[in-house]
């Protein structure tokens, strides 16, 4: 006997999955802007956020991953198939564009390392400042790949599919002995008469 429950499948995991890439990704871009205001600290600020970015990436490499096989086993049909859709593709969007704009803050991160003499301060502000404009513009994106999400579980009625429910339960076993007969005049479930 296991004291934890089993996990379940990974077309279920998705809706588990999803919640890590919106609070990693959004967190990161708080990280990003303390960061403009700490002279001294400001390689340790971008550091948590370059961390907290790819955290929040590869948990939407999982999300899409999950909720693409999530999404295999929904009726396409109608109006349930074409949310189901549009939320893959927003979710594989958000995917790529967050991709890139990680691989482009380790850049950010890194290059002024590689260089002979660090930038001026003004020149990192700016450019740090000019990252965090294009990155709350692609949190926009994964605010509404979530509504979407939300939109289709609770106006579609979609829900995953845990194991239990796509499997046939084992058949339970059957009692020893027959209950006895009711007998005539006995109170039925509601206290009345069961004879009526």
């Amino acid at each position: 006997m296991s004291w934890f429950p089993a996990l379940p499948e990974w077309d279920a995991l998705h809706p588990v999955v999803v919640h890590f890439p919106v609070a990693l990704l959004f967190a990161a871009a708080l990280l990003v802007f303390a960061g403009l205001f700490a002279r001294a600290s400001w390689r340790a600020w971008a550091g948590a956020a370059l961390l907290m970015m790819v955290a929040g990436t590869v948990a939407a490499w999982f999300a899409a991953a999950s909720g693409h096989a999530a999404g295999q086993l929904v009726d396409k049909a109608g109006a349930v198939g074409a949310a189901v859709t549009r939320h893959e593709a927003l979710g594989v969007l958000t995917r790529n564009v967050f991709t890139a704009l990680t691989l482009a803050f380790a850049l950010l991160v890194a290059l002024p390392r590689a260089l002979p003499k660090p930038p001026a301060e003004p020149l990192r502000i700016t450019v740090f400042a000019a990252f965090l404009v294009v990155y709350l513009g692609a949190t926009t994106l994964v605010a509404r790949t979530a509504n979407e999400g939300v939109r289709l579980v609770h106006a579609t009625g979609v829900r995953a599919l845990m194991a239990s429910a796509v499997e046939p339960s084992a058949p339970a076993e059957a009692p020893s002995e027959a209950p006895p007969p009711a007998a005539e005049g006995a109170a039925g479930p509601a206290g009345g008469s069961a004879a009526h």
